[in-house]
């Protein structure tokens, strides 16, 4: 065979043989073993080389099939497996200088051309040679190829090319930067780096930089390029350009370049040759090259941010922040930005501006949180040099107002925070561009607005110069303008930012900016005012200030200084007097018809300042004894002579009848007058004492004007949101001022309103309420007040029941709501209607009240009154119900019942109470026969929980007087068995088990109160159990006629009322407290339940339908049944004793469910309630030992199903710790009842399950299930014998778990679910066996599992549990096995220690993702601390080992950058550690510690001095 194939070498270099047939010989040469050729693989891949090479060369012609192929085959060999295997054992392969050479020529090629031919096969085989470092060391040695392939590769990639191109052409960049990197790292020759970059790599790396960062390459049609990869590459360019542009070692090419004249003032000559790095970069920027025109700009203006970002990350240090700020003016002038004064007469569209300013924004950013900018330092220095730049950059923002783009806010604020004098010359355009002038309406730069105006007000407000600023402000609103165009002065952004500023001012300055404000009104808008709209508008700018100051300043109060609160009463006349008065004596005038405007706006101003002087007077009279209101008290005769507030003394009552008429056509003018009039409602009350008809008729008038004045604007359902400014109050958002103002007030209002202004408000309050979720939510998320949001917190607040009269109007309005839905379904129309449910049509309670006295007067409980309600309701039940609802019925019904949900129903009084269960009772009676299965459910099970809740109610009984509990439970049962055949649901459904819950507790609860009244036990539990009977579960012919044929539902239905009934007679039969007059009646009644349950259960299991498990309504009925039945026989409870034993009747059906549940509790793991009452039967059936068959051992056939359930892989995480403490309620059960032999069972089930023979079968859920299991041992209370025996195995369990976590671990990935159980088992033992295991070293077998768990590459979650097992464990050996910690001090400080540096890895400032698991770091970060704190709490343990523990704690902080929040946590953790430490132990860790770690120790023990050390010495100062 070797003969048959040596000749290969010769065909292939034959002239004669076809390409075809070289192609095939050479990839048969490759992949075949009987080919022997010396050093074959040279050979081939030299054969393809040089036939490529030739090819290119024009040497040799081929056709494009022959070349595809060679690059393919070239491809192959590269790639495969047999070639990287024959590397690695040492053999050499050299690829020649002339295969990379056209490679690059092909991607250079394709970069400029775009032509795609053969440049996948041409990328592969590139690919290959980058990623096996033997074959990526032709590119080491010529670094001039790597060079060109990355440019090339770059511009290619800028192409944005598309399909398998993309992601193939990308990866390829990817391997070639991670080349150069190390490639660069190594270069010691800085003028060739530099060179390369900038001459070959600036550009491309550059623009390639933007593409990514703009996601061009993750978008939709460019392939698949994950977006991983994206940044990788990202982060790849800019370490080139940091490593090659801005290295260390040509910082003094920069400084000299940047800091010349300065550097050369000191020497006496410079270097022939000086480099100019900055110029080189800058000038390489701004060249265009390949790059498109239209794309030019951005990617300057892009670059310029990230090369500055660059530039500081390189060499901003102590002593350089002058030379950093240097290289800002030369980028800068890259952008276009800096060359506005050359293109005065070209616009930029706002694209444009965006992106300029957003890199103006991001170099500002990149100084202000740099510290480049010291103004005295600049000032001493330098001559000012950065003010002048930042000052010509304000003069260009300002000169170019860019209120549109948020970004241009954001730049002058950071301006503000560098040096308020930077922009001050330009305060008042600032002023005016930016806030008085501005129009913004998009929310984003609304924001950027508010931000830049608080700035504003903090810096002058720290600089104690706020009089200042106002007075610019006041000029700026002064000035001549188009007034109506502007916004309102005051919205709720710079609104907020005042008020925040005045709480920081001393009250001098406040009284400053309030007399400013008085100044301009009397110098420049009272003398102009008169017919002048435009100083009208003005007046009401300056009338919302002064409000604001007024409103907002802090409150005097006795301790003000007397000057102050002298001048501020000044201030108050001078307003009342001569700003308020004269501009109310201005509205005496009779205007024109064309100053309605004018007239409007002023009568605003004076109305505003009226309510703010009002208001402020009111609130100094209260707090502060010294001031001395103008006002006085009220008397009679000023009640009497009008109806508006006697608060502005002097002020003649005629004037106020001008008011009212101005006022009707302004919102704002209305709402002040109501502010009016509500406080003088709070005066009166506050200064008159007695109720006399005088003082009672002006309240009455005041709140009669208050609800009357905005009664027109509720009836518009406005959808608009007010920010509770009042000047801000317009025509859109009078209507929520408005009812925000009555219901903040109610308490006030609601004594002195008619009961017709009650119900008005009551029907205002269900009408703004949202009929909706998604309306409730849309409010929500309002920042604002709306209609909605009010109403709903009016709702929901706890003093809305307090407020008897409006909650019973409104109680009233719902429930006529409901009632004329009901009607309108109605079949038969409103006359008989009102016969058959005359409940729908009362209005006042009459006719309850009616029914009560009637009741009241029967003596005999048997006379009919009762029964004649009742059974009218049942005829109806059983025949058409007069009352059929629609979908869109049900509908409203459903949002009003949301409404009901919200009302305390359980405090009602008797009438509402007695209302609302007939109201209620009728909803859910509507519905029988309805076919809208999921509205009609959840309507069906949001009226009997509601009905339910009204029987927890204090007013429960009021029902009884109306209906027996017998009626109730067959009119209710009659409706939903009828109701059921038309509900198209499974009977597994959640919708209908949660239907299924809410009816039983409703009868129950009937049930329960009937037998705490004790109203006629026997007569109505006889007569529910009589009805009951009639229902025959085992044949459908009985009821059939009156109900129609069972369904599903309707025997479920009957099944969850027998569990009720039998549930609540139950323990009173047992109890054997019932009436004397008939003892042996309710036991009779009991056993009829009983049997008619049990034949419903087999009649249910006989004809259901197949399925996988037992429903929960025939599991608790089944449980249920058995309970009640063994507190019969009470002789079959226990251990039975010979052949003498009770047996339960119905045993074969309590067997049939044993076995059936013992084979099918896992599948009932996911349903909670399922499994809930699985348990509880079989924890019954156990009790029972009459029932157990005789198969086997009861105990040891649970034991089993137990184990199954803990080791099935399907139940999910989180219903496994749901479903633990119900088995462990079992177990308990189980064992107390058990022996010892059955104990010991479990412990050796146990030592059986954690036998390490199950990892190595790959049986983890055995192991799985004996781990789980001791976890509810352990939850157990044992006692004596039992615990005896459970710690006596305690070491052989420690080493099991040993043997388990080890072997776990070795797993990749790590085994967690069983690592995590394992961890909590072994803190309970340790915790648990604190005085019982006696032998240190199983103790110490704690600390392998500690120091073998990894804790890397894990999620967030998975995490935060293993790292909170772990802490366990170690907190248990540090609180209950001190000395055998003690003992072991070396093994407890690595475990520790693996925890902090497990913190500060996660913790640590990553440069790529964001910080999602921050939040359970956090949380890991408290445990260190606490652990800390443990650990400083023994002193004499730890003494010797705190300076090894800090040592430990700085060498690793100086590895990593922590997240302020966990470094703070992990900080005071080792500030207790040095608490502990000596002088001698810091000498000697400063003395040893290495570099780095030694100035990391020296930061943290100044900090440690400076506020730890510090603030506890001044604690001990003052403790005794």
């Amino acid at each position: 065979m070797a003969a048959i194939y040596s000749g290969i070498s010769l065909k292939l270099k034959s002239k004669t043989t076809s390409w075809e047939d070289k192609l095939k010989l050479a990839h048969f040469a490759w992949v075949s073993h009987q080919c022997f050729l010396p050093n074959k693989e040279q050979v081939l891949l030299d054969w393809a080389r040089q036939s490529l090479v030739a090819f290119y060369k024009k040497k040799l012609e081929l056709t494009e099939g022959v070349v595809e192929r060679l690059w393919a085959y070239i491809g192959d060999i590269l790639h495969s497996k047999k070639l990287q295997s024959l590397l690695k054992n040492g053999k050499t392969i050299d690829l020649q200088t002339s295969l990379v050479k056209i490679i690059n020529e092909r991607i250079a090629e394709f970069s400029l051309s775009g032509s795609q031919k053969n440049i996948c096969a041409v990328l592969s085989c590139c690919q290959a040679i980058l990623s096996i470092p033997a074959l990526a060391v032709i590119y080491a040695a010529k670094q001039e190829l790597l060079v060109a392939l990355l440019s090339q590769l770059c511009w290619s990639a800028c192409r944005q090319p598309e399909g398998a191109v993309a992601a193939l052409l990308l990866e390829v960049t990817h391997l070639a930067l991670g080349q150069y990197l190390s490639i660069q790292q190594q270069q010691v020759n800085p003028r060739r780096v530099f060179g390369d970059v900038t001459g070959h790599l600036l550009q491309p790396c550059l623009v390639l930089r933007h593409l990514l960062s703009g996601g061009t390459w993750t978008q939709a049609g460019q392939g698949q390029v994950s977006p991983v990869l994206s940044r990788e590459v990202r982060s790849q360019l800019e370490a080139v350009l940091r490593g090659g542009v801005f290295r260390p070692d040509i910082l003094s090419s920069y400084t000299e370049e940047l800091l010349g004249q300065q550097q050369r003032d000191t020497k006496i000559g410079t270097p022939k040759s000086l480099l100019t790095p900055l110029d080189t970069v800058v000038t390489r920027l701004l060249d265009a090259g390949h790059c498109e025109p239209h794309l030019h700009a951005t990617v300057v203006a892009n670059s310029v941010a990230v090369l500055y970002r660059l530039f500081l990350d390189s060499y901003l240090k102590e002593g350089n922040q002058f030379l950093c700020f240097q290289a800002l003016p030369r980028l800068f002038g890259c952008l276009r930005i800096s060359h506005l004064q050359e293109e005065q007469g070209k616009t930029w569209a706002t694209l444009d501006w965006t992106a300029e300013l957003l890199v103006v924004e991001q170099l500002l950013s990149s100084v202000a949180s740099s510290n480049i900018y010291n103004v005295a330092a600049d000032r001493i220095r330098h001559g000012e040099a950065q003010f002048h730049f930042y000052r010509n950059l304000a003069e260009l923002l300002i000169n170019h107002l860019q209120a549109p783009v948020p970004a241009w806010f954001r730049c002058l604020k950071i301006l503000i925070s560098l040096n308020h004098l930077i922009l001050e010359p330009d305060l008042d355009d600032l002023l005016s561009s930016a806030w008085i002038d501005a129009e913004v309406t998009e929310v984003r730069t609304k924001k950027a607005q508010e931000v830049l105006i608080h700035a504003l007000f903090q810096t002058y407000a720290k600089l104690r110069q706020v009089p200042r600023l106002f007075e610019e402000l006041l000029g700026v609103i002064c000035r001549p303008a188009a007034e109506a165009l502007r916004q309102p002065v005051l919205a709720s952004g710079p609104s907020a930012a005042l008020r925040a500023c005045l709480l920081e001012l001393p009250p001098g300055q406040i009284l400053d900016m309030w007399s400013l404000v008085l100044d301009k009104f009397q110098s420049l808008i009272l003398p102009c005012l008169k017919s002048d709209v435009d100083m009208a508008l003005k007046s009401l700018s300056l009338s919302s200030l002064l409000h604001c100051i007024m409103f907002n300043m802090p409150s005097l109060d006795s301790s003000t200084p007397l000057p102050v609160v002298r001048r501020t009463q000044c201030m108050m006349e001078r307003v009342l007097g001569e700003l308020v008065k004269p501009l109310l004596a201005l509205l005496l005038d009779t205007p024109s018809p064309e100053s309605e405007l004018w007239l409007q706006k002023v009568s605003d101003a004076a109305l505003l300042l009226s309510h703010t002087w009002a208001q402020v007077d009111a609130m100094l009279c209260l707090n502060c004894g010294q001031y001395h209101s103008v006002a006085g008290t009220l008397t009679g005769n000023a009640l009497e002579l009008s109806s508006f507030p006697s608060l502005l003394p002097g002020v003649e009552p005629q004037l106020w009848k001008k008011v009212k008429l101005t006022a009707q056509s302004s919102s704002l003018g209305r709402y002040c007058l109501e502010q009016l009039h509500l406080q003088r409602m709070r005066r009166t009350l506050m200064q008159t004492s007695s109720q006399a008809e005088q003082v009672l008729q002006t309240l009455r008038r005041d709140a009669a004007y208050i609800l009357g004045s905005g009664r027109s604007s509720l009836s518009l359902r406005t959808t608009a949101s007010w920010d509770g400014q009042v000047g801000t109050v317009s025509a859109p958002t009078y209507p929520v001022a408005h009812w925000h103002l009555l219901v903040s007030n109610l308490l006030i209002l609601i004594p002195y309103l008619c009961l017709e202004d009650i119900k008005y408000l009551a029907s205002v309050l269900l009408r703004t309420l949202p009929t909706s979720k998604a309306q409730e939510t849309s409010a929500d998320e309002e920042p604002y007040v709306t209609l909605q949001r009010v109403s709903m917190a009016l709702l929901h607040s706890p003093l809305f029941p307090e407020i008897q009269a409006l909650h019973s109007a409104f109680l009233m309005c719902v429930a006529a709501r409901c009632s004329s839905i009901l009607c309108s379904g109605s079949q038969s129309g409103p006359g008989p209607l009102r016969q058959q449910v005359p409940w729908l049509f009362e209005k006042d309670h009459t006719l309850v009240a009616h029914w009560e006295s009637r009741f009241a007067k029967v003596g005999p409980e048997g006379v009919e009154p009762r029964g004649e309600t009742a059974q009218n309701f049942l005829s109806l039940v059983k025949s058409d119900f007069p009352i059929q609802l629609e979908d869109e019925q049900l509908g409203d019904l459903l949002g009003l019942l949301d409404v009901i949900s919200a009302l305390r129903l359980d405090s009602l009084l008797p009438h509402h109470h007695l209302h609302y269960f007939l109201l209620l009772l009728t909803m859910a009676v509507s519905t029988q026969g309805h076919s809208c299965p999921p509205q009609a459910l959840q309507f069906l099970t949001t009226c009997y929980r509601l009905l339910g809740c009204l029987q927890r109610g204090r007013s429960a009984r009021c029902v009884f007087r109306v209906m027996y509990v017998s009626d109730i439970f067959e009119i209710v049962l009659t409706s939903l068995l009828r109701a059921s055949g038309g509900l198209c649901v499974e009977v597994d459904d959640p919708s209908w088990l949660e239907f299924l819950q809410g009816v039983g507790s409703f009868l129950e609860q009937l049930m329960a109160m009937l037998i705490q009244s004790k109203l006629s036990l026997v007569l109505n539990f006889g007569k529910i159990t009589a009805f009951l009977s009639r229902c025959k579960l085992h044949t459908e012919a009985a009821f059939s006629k009156q109900l129609g044929n069972q369904s599903p539902l309707g025997r479920q239905l009957l099944l969850v009322c027998l569990t009720k009934l039998c549930q609540v007679l139950g323990p009173l039969v047992k109890d054997r407290r019932q009436p004397q007059e008939a003892p042996a009646a309710l036991p009779e009644l009991l056993q009829q339940a009983m049997l008619q349950m049990a034949a419903g259960l087999q009649l249910c299991s006989a004809q259901g339908t197949p399925r996988h498990h037992l429903p929960v309504v025939l599991l608790s009925p089944v449980a249920t049944l058995l309970e009640v039945d063994l507190s019969q026989h009470p002789g079959g409870v226990g251990i039975a004793q010979g052949t003498d034993r009770a047996v339960p009747s119905n045993a074969s059906l309590y067997q049939g469910v044993y076995s059936q549940l013992l084979s099918e509790l896992p599948a009932l793991a996911g349903d909670t309630r399922s499994f809930q009452a699985a348990l509880r039967f079989l924890a019954l059936f156990f009790s029972a030992s009459a029932l157990h068959p005789p198969e086997g051992p009861v105990f040891v056939s649970m034991l089993q199903a137990m184990r199954t359930v803990l080791a099935d892989p399907d139940i999910p995480a989180l219903a496994a710790q749901d479903i633990e403490p119900h088995l462990g309620a079992l177990l308990t059960q189980m064992l107390e009842a058990g022996t010892m032999e059955d104990f010991g069972l479990v412990v050796r089930s146990i030592l059986q399950g954690l036998d390490v023979r199950h990892v190595w079968m790959a049986d983890l859920q055995a192991a799985l299930s004996a781990v789980r299991l001791l976890k509810l041992l352990l939850s157990c209370p044992l006692s004596g014998e039992k615990a005896g025996l459970l710690w006596r195995a305690c070491p052989q369990i420690i080493s099991a778990l040993t043997l388990q976590n080890r072997e776990a671990c070795q797993e990749r990935p790590v085994v967690l679910t069983v690592v995590e159980p394992i961890l909590d088992v072994l803190a309970a033992l340790l915790r648990q066996g604190e005085e019982a295991i006696s032998n240190p070293h199983h103790v110490s077998l704690a600390f392998s599992i500690l120091l073998t768990v990894p804790l890397d590459h894990l999620r967030p979650p998975e995490y935060g549990r293993v790292f909170l097992g772990l802490h366990s464990v170690l907190f248990s050996i540090l609180q209950c096995h001190p000395k055998v910690m003690l003992k072991a001090i070396p093994s407890f400080l690595n475990s520790f220690n693996r925890l902090v540096f497990s913190v500060m890895h996660e913790g640590r400032q990553k440069d790529k993702g964001g910080a999602d698991g921050l939040p359970v770091v956090l949380e890991c970060a408290r445990l260190v601390q606490r652990m800390y704190s443990h650990v400083a709490a023994r002193p004499e343990d730890f003494t010797t080992s705190s300076p090894f523990l800090v040592a430990q704690y700085v060498t690793e902080a100086q590895k990593v950058t922590l997240y302020p929040a966990v470094k703070d946590l992990l900080q005071e953790g080792i500030y207790l550690i040095l608490d502990l430490c000596i002088e001698p132990d810091v000498q000697f860790l400063r003395a040893s510690l290495q570099p780095g770690a030694r100035d990391v120790f020296k930061e943290l023990y100044s900090d440690y001095r400076k506020y730890h050390k510090a603030k506890h010495e001044g604690e001990k100062r003052y403790a005794a």
